[in-house]
């Protein structure tokens, strides 16, 4: 076994309940071990002790052992053996769910962010090269490596920062949600790319909402609920009852357009050429329009032009209402104390927005966590959070970027609800996903961006 993990208990620092309890894991080379389970279940909890970052030294309370590459660390009530996490990072790498974070930020161009930890550990030049080749063969990106890590959409993001954490060769990966936001050229690649690293004797462990992706080709599927988990079968999973076949909104008549593209060109600067060119699109009064399209095809990009942060290089935009718009990144959205002065920020000491303040947590089922800091919930509640702070501004418009991301069943029922009320008062929404199931089941129309060899102008 690569690694054997045995933990009784795991609480965080002044937490009231343990966070895990009774997990047994044990990684054969070329192993892949699936563990599924909803937003707070413990799945990234789980990833940070794997890869030795968690507990912290002399604040959480662990109980249990874990052995890797000969050595045996034993955590008790007393005492916990202190980890060099940059040596056991050698062995085991974590690709975290807000996989951005994985990135040094530091870096110009992608090839050298690729690069960075083997740069800090020595290898030869000429062996860096033949790994960004074969890495970038595998992933499709050598559009990308002289291209900024900070100007890349998320999915791309996701797909360098994966890159970035397997050119470092761990015998152990842990990969947190390792599909969200990625298109299926995007999904394909990684799967591809795990099966090959599988074969090189690679260790895999991938933490997912759901199994589906991984169901048939797993060697050990486990199910977290509350910091236990158990196991289950693929048959198991696979036999758990699938929703109602979705539908598609009926198109609402005509109505007032709120947001009017008409020939629009967008594009950064220093960019050899425009991310988007000759954009024609109208979003209505009532009506939830989609955004389909590979990443890096400009959903982003729109979306952030609709809400005034970027402005077209060409063409005319026409916004006749409010916007508001939630970032995929939720973290960029975040940065107060407690989740009620982050919804409550900028807003007025008196007036009806303030007073909308408790009815928008409540909407959202975040009342309870008021006084809690946002980076203490559950990545589906953070989300929610980011989303309140748009909400209590009562936008005409909706702006939403891959907003299914991290979202549990109750935070996806919560999100269903709050577009349905928008659309409901006469407002708008215009969103980007690859949750294709979500977006057969929200919009009224989908407008299919260009830049890919499948693009056509729209599509209804």
């Amino acid at each position: 076994m690569l690694l054997d993990l045995n933990i009784k208990r795991f609480r965080y620092s002044g937490a009231e309940l343990d966070s895990l309890q009774r997990i047994e894991m044990n990684l054969a080379p070329g192993s892949l071990t699936v563990v599924v389970g909803e937003s707070g279940s413990g799945k990234s909890t789980l990833g940070e002790v794997l890869a030795g970052i968690l507990p912290r030294q002399g604040a959480d309370q662990c109980l249990g052992t874990m052995n890797l590459a000969g050595q045996r660390i034993e955590y008790t009530d007393l005492e916990s053996q202190r980890i060099n996490v940059a040596g056991w990072a050698k062995h085991v790498g974590l690709l975290p769910q807000e996989a951005g974070h994985y990135l040094s930020r530091i870096r110009e161009r992608v090839a050298e962010e690729l690069v960075f930890s083997l740069e800090n550990e020595g290898v030869p030049r000429e062996e860096m090269r033949q790994r960004i080749a074969g890495l970038s063969k595998q992933l499709g990106l050598d559009h990308l490596l002289e291209r900024d890590p900070a100007k890349l959409s998320g999915g791309q993001e996701r797909l360098v920062a994966l890159a970035a954490l397997a050119i470092s060769e761990p015998s152990v990966m842990v990969l947190d949600e390792p599909l969200a936001g990625l298109d299926s050229w995007a999904t394909d690649a990684v799967t591809e790319m795990i099966s090959r690293l599988r074969a090189d004797g690679t260790a895999m462990v991938v933490l997912s909402r759901t199994a589906k992706p991984w169901a048939d080709n797993t060697d050990a599927l486990g199910k977290l609920v509350d910091g236990q988990l158990s196991k289950i079968s693929a048959e198991e999973h696979v036999q758990q009852p699938v929703s109602e076949p979705t539908q598609w909104r009926a198109t609402p008549g005509e109505a007032e357009i709120l947001l009017d593209f008409s020939g629009v060109q967008l594009g950064y600067p220093g960019a050899e050429r425009p991310v988007v060119d000759g954009l024609d699109l109208q979003v209505r009064a009532g009506e939830c329009v989609g955004l389909a399209g590979a990443n890096g095809s400009g959903k982003t990009t729109v979306l952030k032009t609709a809400a005034g942060l970027l402005r077209p290089t060409a063409g005319t935009l026409a916004v006749s209402a409010s916007t508001g718009m939630l970032l995929q990144n939720s973290s960029d959205q975040l940065f107060e104390r407690t989740v009620l002065r982050e919804v409550s920020f900028g807003l007025p000491k008196k007036g009806k927005q303030r007073l909308r303040v408790p009815e928008v947590l409540s909407q959202l089922g975040l009342e309870a966590f008021a006084e809690t800091h946002p980076y203490e919930l559950p990545a589906s509640a953070r989300r929610l959070v980011a989303l309140a702070t748009v909400l209590v501004r009562e936008p005409q418009v909706l702006l939403l970027d891959e907003p299914t991301e991290a979202l549990d069943s109750a935070g996806l029922a919560c999100l269903q609800e709050v577009i349905d009320s928008v659309l409901n008062r006469g407002g708008s929404v215009l969103l980007s996903t690859h949750d294709q199931d979500f977006m057969h089941r929200t919009a009224h129309r989908v407008h299919q961006m260009l830049g890919t060899p499948e693009s056509t102008t729209s599509g209804a």
